[in-house]
């Protein structure tokens, strides 16, 4: 990571052989901004990249924190998968499903307020 970050949630995935890893800020119970690395190895070195949400709220994460990355079984395709916290109301916690695209050769989570598995084949 780089100098100084503090980072909490990281979400770790392989894509055409470079690691990449999105997380979180540590602003306790409130949302932030997602932070993205990539590395060629698990062990580094670790290069941070602009957030990778598009959309509402983009800034907060979507009212969100990562979680983790789901590989779609069978495709070169992942699911960004992140917790809505809601500290008022805990067991009425929420979740955040979204596909990853990619831009540039980097991963993207757009928000959608709806979309289907047959867009990951």
């Amino acid at each position: 990571m780089a100098p100084g970050d503090q980072n909490e949630a990281p979400a770790i995935f392989k894509h055409s052989g470079t690691y990449w890893m999105i997380t979180s800020g540590c602003t306790g119970w409130a949302p932030n901004k997602a932070r993205m690395y990539s590395a060629p190895s698990i062990w580094g070195p670790w290069t941070r990249h602009d957030n990778p949400c598009r959309g509402p709220q983009a800034d907060i994460t979507f009212g969100g924190q990562s979680t983790y990355i789901l590989p779609v079984p069978g495709t070169d395709r992942f699911i960004f998968m992140a917790d809505v916290w809601r500290p008022e109301h805990p067991s009425d916690a929420r979740y955040i499903w979204l596909p990853i695209t990619w831009e540039g050769g980097k991963p993207v989570v757009q928000w959608l307020d709806e979309w289907s598995p047959a867009q990951l084949r």
